[in-house]
């Protein structure tokens, strides 16, 4: 088999792959004319990198098409690794976010249904050219159409029996989510990686108390939020 036949072959097979019920997240930053151009830049920084910790919450870690775009100036797009986990990539993205101060806040729609990732992008971490299918088409549209007192919704080709109670909890966690300081934000971004995430070992690496870490924690909601988790989680 020649070289060419060859490429062509794994171009190929990464279509393939990437055709698939996908889950994509689109926002923008709130308000991002108060922002200075160079923190305008450090937010997409923080939220790509954040877009690529996700896959290591895969099944595979690092063999997954992560991708990240930044288009219009303050607005992204990235792919989740399963539905199951969209309101955990959604909660732990804003989190990331809002370590940086409590200016900065985005909004977030998540759409998902089949999709398709070009295999052929030159920087896959930069850019989603070619990405295409009802799941990008849901998550910009519900961006487009959010509801001034919405700042976090989800969106389905082909909507599961608990759809609405699955948005409440979605609407419910953007209004705790909303009220995260900066602190909280940062103890609260360690705890929604899947897995444990000892109070204690959080309180060892900073130096501090486990009881400071679990009155963070506390007054951001984890409780609710690890609730709200294992409800969705469960039912997508």
């Amino acid at each position: 088999m020649t070289r060419s036949q060859t490429q062509a072959q794994e171009r190929t097979q990464a279509s393939r792959q990437s055709s698939r019920a996908l889950t994509v997240l689109t926002g923008d930053i709130v308000k991002s004319a108060r922002l200075s151009e160079s923190a305008l830049d450090e937010a997409m920084e923080t939220l790509r990198m954040g877009a690529r910790t996700l896959w290591d919450w895969g099944e595979r870690p690092g063999e997954a098409p992560a991708q990240f775009a930044r288009f219009r100036g303050d607005g992204w797009q990235c792919v989740a690794p399963t539905p199951a986990l969209a309101l955990r990539s959604s909660l732990y993205l804003r989190a990331c976010l809002r370590r940086l101060g409590r200016e900065y806040e985005t909004r977030i729609s998540v759409g998902i249904g089949p999709g398709s990732l070009s295999g052929d992008a030159p920087e896959r971490w930069n850019a989603l050219a070619g990405a295409s299918g009802a799941a990008f088409e849901l998550s910009g549209r519900g961006l487009d159409d959010m509801n001034r007192s919405r700042q976090l919704v989800i969106d389905w080709s082909e909507p599961p029996r608990d759809a609405a109670l699955i948005d409440s909890i979605f609407a419910l966690t953007d209004e705790i989510s909303r009220l995260w300081t900066p602190r909280q934000a940062e103890f609260l971004a360690e705890t929604l990686s899947p897995g444990d995430s000892p109070q204690e070992k959080l309180a060892e690496r900073r130096g501090i108390t486990q009881q400071t870490v679990a009155e963070h924690l506390r007054a951001g909601g984890d409780w609710a939020l690890r609730t709200a988790l294992t409800a969705v989680e469960g039912r997508s």
